[in-house]
């Protein structure tokens, strides 16, 4: 078996956005009673398409700003129903905006790594609520689009990991855990 500490190649890239198809998997899911969505981690994200995709693919208001760092600070809790994001994928970042996730206590589903419901820090970061949190497995693995170093946008088709969405506080179905 590989391991990427043995290919001198490798290295980390966190400048992945999210395609319309990937939020078309859960668009099923976002419950008739939510009117409005966080897209919470923009930050700086001026290459992302994801609200206007989120927009297109569903009639919810869609709200964000990429000038606003989701630890610093939040949208007002009742400006928005449910968080819908794909929050970075580098571990320090990850695992500060899942705690702040669950300090915000809102449902939401966001991308992660599927490798990443394995760690030991998901259990530290929910503790008593990962009651409420729910693996969503989509039914093709999730494609992004990557900004390379020229600032051109290329679609990947063959990523190195397998991504799930995650669910927090939304009491799906068995059947809706497959998307």
């Amino acid at each position: 078996m590989a391991n990427f500490k043995d290919c001198s190649k490798f290295t980390v890239h966190d400048d992945y956005y999210t395609t319309e198809d990937t939020w078309k998997l859960i668009k099923h899911l976002i419950p008739d009673s939510v009117n409005t969505i966080w897209e919470a981690c923009m930050l700086n994200a001026v290459k992302s398409l994801s609200p206007q995709r989120l927009e297109h693919i569903t009639d919810k208001q869609i709200i964000w700003d990429m000038k606003m760092d989701i630890l610093e600070k939040q949208m007002d809790h009742d400006s928005y129903d449910m968080i819908i994001t794909n929050i970075p994928f580098e571990t320090k970042i990850k695992k500060k905006i899942l705690k702040k996730l669950v300090e915000i206590d809102k449902p939401f589903i966001i991308i992660v790594n599927g490798l990443n419901v394995f760690s030991k820090y998901m259990r530290e970061i929910f503790g008593k609520n990962i009651k409420d949190l729910q693996i969503i497995t989509p039914s093709t693995k999730i494609h992004y689009q990557k900004l390379l170093k020229d600032g051109s946008m290329e679609y990947k088709k063959n990523t190195s990991f397998y991504s799930v969405f995650l669910a927090y506080k939304m009491d799906l179905t068995t059947e809706q855990l497959w998307a």
